[in-house]
């Protein structure tokens, strides 16, 4: 693992994963966790890396409506992200919200 690309992710709004060409059973799978987490009062976006590294990241945003995503963070996701795609699976990950970080 490059540390200089794991620690320079991108986030995007979730629309813009309707422009990645994913097949029609990945985007439904995507857009019914959105939906879910939306109902749980959560926002989800999409954290890329460099390398074509992705995830679906669901946020906690409530009172402030901004996140951050510290280095540490973006290492964890990636690493998670990067296991979860080698394995076949769809990186669906949550940045966990702690209100007195």
């Amino acid at each position: 693992m490059s540390q200089e690309i794991a620690n320079n992710s991108l986030m995007h709004p979730f629309s813009v994963s309707r422009r990645v060409g994913f097949s029609p059973c990945v985007m439904q799978r995507l857009e019914r966790y959105r939906s879910q987490q939306d109902r749980e009062g959560r926002v989800v976006s999409v954290l890329s890396w460099a390398d074509g590294t992705w995830c679906a990241l669901s946020l906690h945003c409530e009172k402030t409506g901004a996140v951050v995503v510290d280095e540490g963070q973006q290492v964890d996701a990636y690493e998670d992200a990067r296991s979860m795609l080698s394995g076949g699976f769809l990186p669906r990950l949550s940045l966990r919200w702690e209100a007195h970080a």
